[in-house]
């Protein structure tokens, strides 16, 4: 994939972001969570393809953090934290269940898991 595209991944992971923001201000819990999943994903796939040339082809947010900490061990905060794991658990796993019912998320899983994307996990990946 050319530089173009990794670019592409990366804008995407933003503008989900801001759809997730945004459905927090309408109140969808669920759905401001599954945007969240979805810009951990791509952001990570972004920086998987900027760095080895590719990504794997999964929704799992923890087998791409450990692919990267292979070319930087600093990523390893994030999979050694259990609040951080436990974090990253909820957004897989309502990304995946939402596929087959509604979510449960709350208004307080939405807001905790926006200020976890922005403040630990977007922090992490800043220095790529």
């Amino acid at each position: 994939m050319s530089a173009e595209e990794a670019e592409v991944l990366k804008q995407r992971s933003y503008d989900y972001l801001d759809n997730a923001e945004y459905l927090v201000t309408q109140r969808k819990w669920d759905l401001a969570v599954v945007s969240m999943h979805q810009h951990c994903e791509l952001l990570l796939k972004y920086h998987a393809l900027r760095i080895t040339g590719s990504y794997p082809r999964t929704h799992s947010l923890r087998e791409l953090i450990r692919l990267l900490t292979k070319h930087d061990s600093r990523l390893n905060g994030l999979l050694s934290s259990e609040l951080n794991l436990l974090k990253l658990s909820k957004l897989e796993d309502s990304y995946i269940s939402s596929r087959y019912y509604p979510v449960k998320a709350t208004e307080e899983d939405a807001i905790m898991l926006i200020k976890f994307v922005r403040e630990v996990f977007d922090e992490y990946l800043s220095g790529l």
